[in-house]
């Protein structure tokens, strides 16, 4: 039997040419098409005669694009599910899905597209899709609409949070910034290229490290939930500040096991392991301090104190994170003194955390009912107040919907244009094709 050949992929240099074409200033042609996209200008070349050639020493002129102020909206992971489910045919809940699902990605869709909006993608949307048995079909759709820009993971962004506060402690400044630029991977307000680059997904013992670790967060929180049901009669503040005061412990807790783990491990009293002596997120983030208040002239010796002092400041306690989870804590706190008798569903802790991390980088947030009910609840509808963040649910669906309405309306036209010389003007058609094979 005779091998079979190796399969090639043969590339022409016109497949990396595409319309919109015009004449071209060399051969006459209508032939110039675009050559690449980049965040802040285009270039273009002949299909034909290839013009400009950098064989023959013609430069290629770039073509500048306008400065962009996309809006920033974060699609919760049950959104990303269903508009999976209503485009792909090869899911069993294809047939009875809602078709609000199809009308909201293809509102999504357009408008990043006409580069008014982009929905980072999170290491939220990532875990749970890998622990779902359609992970690459749900990668595929939150890629799509992030087009390569996705948050840092939670721990970092609230590190970037601590140090922040930890400037204001120290007199370093008056109010920390907070900028979405600052806390993701690629470039917001960029001219997007066409295509999009995908690399593979992580293996089944990380899947099996993140399922444990979700399940641990959902088991701590149950005997929590029963003791919450026994304080009925104390007011909302109660639960707030007890939660406000647990960010700090919980910290300084996590830090000392790692350092336990690694003292341990050093002496041979348990397994060595690289991992034993890998800082936690918690270490990473008490050593930053460390750090930050040893290049602020701190003696060495009263590091420790400070540390000690600084988390237990007011200061510290009013990062927006904190904030933000203590509420929402509290207030399912304050449901199960009230006589709720369900305890929290299986995510609850995680989107707690995916929320308080993210909420005040966002324009707006789709997140689930119970989230939404949350968060429009008093105080902590005032407080989200401050940070300007429009949320929006199921059960306000319309609103949303309008909402991207309005953004798509506000568009000048001179941006509309500019998108159409770019990308053509079928471009903003959305790509409900996205898993037609």
């Amino acid at each position: 039997m005779s091998e079979k050949p190796p399969r090639y992929v043969t590339f022409s240099p016109k497949d990396f040419i595409h319309g919109p074409y015009v004449d071209c200033p060399k051969c006459g042609a209508k032939t110039f098409g675009v050559l690449t996209i980049g965040a802040r200008q285009y270039t273009r070349r002949c299909s034909e005669c290839f013009y400009p050639h950098p064989h023959r020493s013609e430069s290629s002129e770039g073509y500048p694009l306008p400065a962009l102020k996309k809006k920033v909206i974060y699609v919760d992971q049950f959104a990303i599910s269903n508009m999976m489910k209503v485009l792909n045919a090869t899911t069993k809940a294809h047939q009875r899905i809602d078709p609000f699902w199809k009308v909201l990605f293809e509102k999504l869709d357009t408008l990043c597209k006409l580069q008014l909006i982009i929905c980072p993608d999170s290491h939220s949307h990532r875990n749970e899709s890998l622990l779902a048995p359609s992970y690459e079909h749900l990668r595929r759709m939150y890629e799509l609409l992030s087009h390569g820009v996705t948050f840092y993971d939670s721990w970092t962004i609230k590190s970037f949070q601590i140090l922040r506060r930890l400037s204001v402690w120290l007199g370093e400044v008056k109010e920390p910034e907070l900028d979405v630029r600052t806390i993701v991977h690629g470039e917001i307000n960029a001219w997007q290229e066409r295509c999009i680059l995908s690399i593979g997904g992580l293996g089944d013992d990380i899947v099996e490290e993140i399922r444990a670790s979700r399940d641990q967060l959902d088991e701590a929180l149950a005997p929590i939930f029963k003791r919450w049901q026994t304080e009925g009669g104390k007011p909302f503040e109660f639960w707030y500040e007890q939660e406000r005061k647990a960010t700090a412990r919980v910290l300084v807790e996590l830090y000392q096991q790692q350092v336990t783990r690694a003292a341990l491990a050093s002496v041979g009293l348990t397994p060595f392991s690289l991992g034993s002596f890998m800082p936690n997120a918690a270490s990473r983030v008490i050593f930053s301090i460390k750090e930050r208040m040893r290049k602020s002239g701190i003696p060495e010796d009263t590091i420790q104190a400070k540390l000690i002092e600084f988390l237990a400041s007011d200061v510290f306690e009013d990062a927006p994170y904190i904030k933000i989870s203590a509420m929402l804590y509290a207030a399912m706190a304050r449901q199960a003194a009230a006589g709720r008798k369900k305890p929290p569903g299986r995510g609850f802790s995680a989107d707690v955390d995916t929320i308080s991390a993210l909420l005040l980088y966002c324009d707006a947030m789709f997140v689930d009912n119970e989230m939404y009910q949350f968060l429009h609840e008093e105080p902590i509808r005032n407080e989200i107040k401050k940070y300007k963040t429009s949320v929006f649910c199921l059960k306000v669906r319309d609103g949303f919907l309008q909402y991207l309405d309005q953004i798509k309306a506000s568009a000048p036209r001179r941006h509309l244009q500019k998108v159409e010389e770019v990308y053509g003007e079928d471009w903003g058609r959305p790509f409900t094709e996205l898993y037609k094979t």
